[in-house]
């Protein structure tokens, strides 16, 4: 079986934290759907899942390809108040006969495109993964995600002055399910383009578990790129250090708290979380970051104690 999916991450349009009371009317994209929220260990909210029904060509590596008719499931997160994502899935499932059903078949397989014809998965997850961030991704989930997002940035609650300013980052990933594995393997990619490509082959597991991986892996990504990009814009060692803490106080007010990789996850991306912190080792850039960041507010600091008193003078 072969899972693929995408998640786009930017920073909430918004001022500050958005507060607890607030949180359904923005994530709330289905009338009478409950927006799930957490609170332990760190302030997590996710939408009511959407179906958009799709009828497509699903592209093969070779440029082969076959016709996918089903559904396509998206959802959105907020973490922190802060940090808004959306994401799109849809299980691959090869039928037999070639021959298209009634949309009413498709809407009881919610989250399911069936292909009609014999398709290359391998080839698939290829045109899925390698392409440049402006293809299209397979089925139209980038679109969905790039929806799902515009129709949260649009609330009327929100006051669209966000304090942290940095670029969306999308992450694409493909997930070939094994029945006689118990092994998990992957492979995490991050282009120069803000694309980032994940590939997992892995045993029998709820998609769920699979999607909750992704969103947390492209959260922390997130936060690490708008982090880098923050000290970058500070000007570091080029200006005077009072300014330079101006430009990284938005980092502290809004984005250190919010590193806690892997703190919703349990078996299987567990794994994968330890194999990331070994390499590429986003936990040890993260840190040498962040005490970047603080070395430079102390020295600010210290040399705002150390400033000589400034001499009145007198008339008389």
């Amino acid at each position: 079986m072969l899972i693929l999916g995408e998640v786009l991450t930017a920073a909430l349009r918004h001022s500050g934290g958005m507060p607890r009371d607030l949180v359904e009317d923005v994530l709330g994209l289905l009338a009478g759907e409950r927006v799930r929220t957490f609170e332990r260990p760190i302030s997590h909210a996710v939408s009511p899942k959407t179906y958009t029904g799709v009828d497509c060509r699903i592209a093969a590596r070779s440029g082969a390809g076959v016709r996918g008719v089903g559904t396509l499931m998206g959802r959105a997160c907020l973490t922190g108040g802060r940090v808004l994502q959306s994401s799109a899935v849809a299980r691959i499932e090869p039928v037999g006969g070639g021959f298209r059903q009634p949309w009413s078949h498709y809407l009881g397989r919610l989250g399911t495109v069936e292909t009609l014809g014999r398709p290359d998965l391998p080839g698939t997850v290829d045109a899925h993964l390698l392409g440049g961030r402006s293809s299209s991704s397979a089925m139209g989930l980038g679109a969905l995600c790039v929806r799902l997002l515009t129709e949260v940035q649009g609330s009327p609650v929100l006051d669209r002055k966000p304090p942290v300013r940095s670029r969306r980052t999308v992450l694409r990933w493909a997930a070939t399910i094994k029945d006689d594995t118990d092994c998990v393997k992957w492979h995490f990619t991050v282009r120069e383009d803000g694309l980032r490509t994940l590939r997992l082959e892995l045993g029998p597991t709820r998609i769920d578990d699979i999607v909750n991986l992704c969103e947390d892996l492209a959260l922390h990504d997130w936060l690490l790129t708008a982090l880098t990009s923050i000290i970058e814009q500070s000007r570091i060692g080029a200006g005077q250090p009072a300014q330079s803490v101006l430009r990284l106080r938005p980092a502290v007010d809004h984005l250190l708290h919010l590193w806690m990789p892997a703190a919703r996850l349990d078996g299987f991306a567990l794994s994968v979380w330890e194999g990331l912190e070994s390499r590429p080792g986003l936990s040890r850039q993260w840190e040498a970051s962040v005490r970047r960041v603080r070395d430079q507010m102390a020295m600010a600091a210290a040399l705002v104690g150390n400033r000589p008193p400034e001499r009145k003078q007198l008339s008389g």
